[in-house]
């Protein structure tokens, strides 16, 4: 099986590295993304937003046989916006403590709708306009307040700039293209980036057909690796 994997906001493709081996030796075909504006292609982050997060996924899932596609965090927004581009690429998306929007939605939509300021503290502008950076010991409790020590120390040395238009922008979304595909979730009960009440409103409001539930913060990919991949290689 075909497995694409999308990171969050801040961050890149390094935050599936305990994931995708995994997943590898279970016999998948693996690509962790790095989306443009996030530091591998050299394109200044206020240049990029979600149509180019999009494209740049949708042209990596129609380069072979049709993929699963996931999406952690924002990587949920990313997935439903390649999905609708490309859906003859897609088997099936899978979110992963991710925004899941309705068309016409923004990240920033979403999140506004919750309770909890999540990283909002922690952000601050980047050098690069456009752009907004994190300040990572204030981003960790939010982000991953279950990690060990060790596993702390190394992703808060992980952020990247984010580009602001990746946030803002709005998901154009037809139930003929994204609507038609299958979809999981896997919820993340102790996420106070993206609460699981607001996990739990979005995919009632986009029912998804498999569900799955780990008791972790928002970054399973770090902190519940093998858990994760057992879910995902079962898709």
């Amino acid at each position: 099986m075909r497995i694409i994997l999308v990171h969050g906001a801040w961050s890149d493709g390094r935050t599936w590295e305990a994931v995708a081996p995994l997943l590898t030796a279970a016999g998948h075909d693996v690509t962790a993304v790095t989306l443009p504006g996030h530091g591998a292609d050299g394109k200044a982050p206020g240049e990029v937003g979600m149509a180019d997060y999009a494209a740049h996924v949708a042209g990596i899932a129609a380069e072979g046989a049709p993929a699963l596609l996931v999406g952690h965090s924002m990587g949920g927004m990313v997935i439903s916006a390649a999905a609708d581009l490309a859906p003859e690429a897609v088997r099936k998306l899978v979110y992963v403590a991710a925004l899941l929007p309705r068309s016409g939605q923004s990240l920033l939509d979403l999140i506004k709708t919750q309770q909890t300021r999540g990283v909002a503290d922690a952000v601050r502008p980047a050098d690069q306009p456009g752009a907004t950076v994190l300040v990572p010991e204030q981003a960790a409790d939010a982000l991953f307040q279950d990690a060990t020590p060790e596993q702390r120390a190394q992703a808060m040395t992980r952020f990247v700039p984010q580009p602001n238009k990746g946030q803002t922008d709005r998901v154009d979304l037809t139930e003929a293209r994204f609507g038609s595909l299958p979809r999981a979730y896997v919820f993340c009960t102790e996420d106070r980036t993206v609460t699981y009440p607001l996990q739990q409103a979005m995919e009632a409001a986009s029912p998804c057909a498999e569900r799955f539930t780990l008791d972790c913060g928002h970054l399973p990919q770090l902190t519940r690796p093998a858990a994760l991949s057992e879910i995902l290689a079962a898709l």
